[in-house]
């Protein structure tokens, strides 16, 4: 159990000593005057009702989707305050709310989803939605976890999809997208978002040869400025989520001349908070306002 005036930050047990990023946050709550608990959320820490509790860096969760599912229940039992709420972390687990925001109006990277045990084929799916090249993902994943293009004119290329597509579909549902060539070219902005107010933007781009803008894959990030066409997007991609997130980063692709949202990401997103030191700050007075209310 946690004593007033602590954060929890919610980690697994390959980051309890905390990401870079969230160092620095730890750092901003700590000269508030709080203190701040790493715990792995797989543990048996007991949460008390006046807990604040900072999900942050519980990457393992993707293998294990059941078990984090009934984490949060426990979470929900225990009543304590949760950021981001359970019922967002819930429904942002699966990229099928993809699905949900694209119905309510925003501009979403098309997206297919193969359910579990589905014997629908990836060719099929090519040819029926007109995209040549492909992106297969697996629908609950994180830092590109089971990520592969596919190249739909190309007979090898296409077997291997298909083969990864049959190998994924055993345990759980598969994604799949057209493949974003500006990702190549352009890059990815992960715009950042702290109690509904836009702190800062990053641009990801990937080595000359990769197309995977993470930094497992050599990928690299620098800040850049907030364009107005940003603030549409990630406006238009907010007001369409039930509630206000505490955090979020929204990652935004080009397609055809057009911004459109690759992943809103509400659950462990590395914020960027080592080149926004700034948007640290504004975090830690939110998490203030909630440990020691006036």
């Amino acid at each position: 159990m946690s004593s007033r005036g602590t954060v929890v930050f919610i980690v697994d047990d390959r980051t309890v000593g905390l990401t870079p990023d969230d160092a620095v946050l730890a750092d901003a709550v700590r000269r508030r005057g709080l203190s701040v608990r790493p715990v792995v959320w797989s543990s048996s820490f007991s949460f008390a009702v006046d807990d604040v509790v900072l999900i942050r860096s519980p990457y393992d969760y993707v293998e294990r989707p059941a078990e984090f599912r009934s984490w949060l229940d426990h979470l929900d039992g225990c009543g304590a305050t949760v950021l981001n709420p359970t019922s967002l972390l819930r429904w942002n687990m699966h990229k099928g709310y993809l699905d949900d925001l694209a119905a309510r109006g925003v501009a979403v990277v098309p997206t297919e989803v193969l359910a579990q045990g589905s014997t629908r084929s990836l060719a099929a799916a090519l040819a029926d939605r007109g995209w040549s090249r492909s992106v297969v993902k697996p629908a609950i994943g994180a830092s590109a976890r089971q990520t592969i293009s596919v190249d739909g004119a190309d007979p090898a290329s296409l077997e291997r999809g298909e083969a990864h597509v049959r190998r994924l579909v055993v345990g759980e549902d598969v994604l799949v997208q057209p493949f974003v060539a500006s990702i190549r070219t352009d890059g990815e902005v992960s715009v950042v978002v702290i109690g509904g107010e836009i702190t800062h933007a990053v641009l990801k781009q990937p080595t000359a040869d990769e197309w995977r803008v993470q930094s497992e894959f050599g990928g690299a990030a620098v800040r850049v400025p907030v364009t107005a066409e940003h603030e549409r997007v990630v406006a238009s991609v907010l007001d369409a989520v039930d509630g206000v997130p505490t955090s979020a980063r929204v990652d935004l692709v080009g397609i055809d001349g057009e911004l459109h949202l690759m992943e809103l990401e509400l659950i462990e997103p590395e914020l960027f908070f080592r080149i926004a030191p700034e948007a640290a700050d504004r975090f830690a007075d939110r998490l203030t306002d909630l440990v020691l209310p006036e």
